[in-house]
């Protein structure tokens, strides 16, 4: 799911109730991506990670940035055990400003992205991004995919953007 050409914001608490899929490869992302990516590419236009998950390390879950100064294997990124995070709901939330973004797991502030320099390498933050929800499979983050995997899915239970 995308809100790319139909809704993009900017500076916003970004609140997402997710239940996460299980088995080895998946890879769930609840994400955000600079709308001004056909112009300046990726990671020039900056991409805000709220919750990554590696389906072979139940539990775990990374919140990262990805920009000029750090991209892919990105330096920029904190991660978190999660009990239940398959078979509970769990709120994964940005708390985004002008100044800083906070990561936070069901209220609990767990990773503040605050550049000491801020320019357009370390903070492409100031433009409209667009939301992302997707389950990938494999890759270099989600890794080997159990050859018994069969299905799972993302349950989101409600979405909200405060501006």
């Amino acid at each position: 799911m995308t809100t790319q050409t139909k809704f993009n914001f900017k500076a916003s608490k970004i609140d997402v109730r997710a239940k996460l899929p299980t088995g080895a490869g998946t890879w769930p992302a609840i994400w955000m991506l600079g709308s001004n990516f056909s112009q300046v590419g990726w990671p020039n236009c900056g991409e805000i990670d709220i919750m990554e998950h590696k389906g072979s390390q139940l539990g775990t879950v990374h919140s990262s940035l990805h920009n000029g100064t750090s991209y892919g294997n990105t330096i920029h990124t904190k991660k978190i055990t999660v009990e239940n995070a398959d078979n509970e709901f769990h709120n994964y939330t940005a708390l985004w400003s002008n100044e800083k973004i906070e990561f936070s797991i069901d209220g609990s502030l767990f990773y503040t992205y605050q550049p000491e320099v801020k320019n357009s390498a370390s903070w492409p933050y100031d433009n409209d991004f667009f939301l992302i929800l997707n389950i990938a499979m494999g890759g270099g983050f989600g890794g080997s995919i159990d050859p018994n995997f069969t299905k799972s899915s993302m349950e989101i239970d409600y979405i909200r953007i405060y501006q």
